[in-house]
């Protein structure tokens, strides 16, 4: 009978008929269903409070993830930013040493661009119209320089040969001084003729 008395509980008592047990078994089933019933609904509510955290939860981490990238934006925006200004600095500094290295402007600025963005062709094709420009005026610096011959002259000036030796000797070139007293007498015989 142990297990009639564990299933009655208090209700239980010795001698029950079987209509005493079956009035507990119908008390202990109802007070069962009312115990069950309270379970549910408490189950019902902690339920509910769950999906009303989760769903708090979830905005929360839709706020943080909308602050988070927001501040990546801001971020990646700061960085195109530094890289922009690095670029024009570095394209500024370099414009100006090739201007001071005699460059002129629109030629710098095109070769500094393309230092920066690595377009070595453009670079060379830059540095052969800088080095003609420096060929053409150093031509042009030496023609202004050249004195003009006299009227009359057949335009070929006098070389002092005596003064070449003497400079040659005193530098201990005899090689160049041999040579000048070579072209001192082969201008000799051409002028006695």
């Amino acid at each position: 009978m142990s297990y009639l008395s564990e299933l009655l509980g208090d209700a239980y008592k010795e001698g029950m008929t079987e209509d005493d047990i079956s009035a507990a078994l119908e008390k202990a089933n109802k007070k069962g269903t009312s115990d069950v019933d309270k379970l549910k609904a408490s189950l019902t509510k902690a339920n509910a409070e769950a999906a009303k955290y989760k769903q708090q939860l979830r905005e929360r981490q839709t706020d943080e993830e909308a602050a988070k990238s927001a501040q990546e934006e801001q971020l990646k925006t700061l960085i195109e930013q530094n890289n922009e200004l690095k670029r024009t600095l570095d394209l500024s500094e370099k414009k100006s040493k090739l201007m001071g290295a005699g460059y002129d402007e629109e030629l710098a600025g095109v070769t500094a661009k393309a230092m920066i963005d690595g377009d070595i062709d453009t670079v060379i094709a830059n540095q052969t119209k800088y080095l003609e420009a420096q060929k053409a005026a150093i031509k042009t610096d030496l023609m202004k320089q050249t004195p003009r011959p006299t009227e009359g002259s057949d335009g070929a000036s006098p070389v002092d040969y005596s003064k070449l030796i003497e400079n040659a000797l005193a530098s201990g070139d005899r090689v160049s001084a041999a040579a000048y007293t070579r072209m001192q007498g082969q201008e000799q015989n051409v002028n006695s003729d």
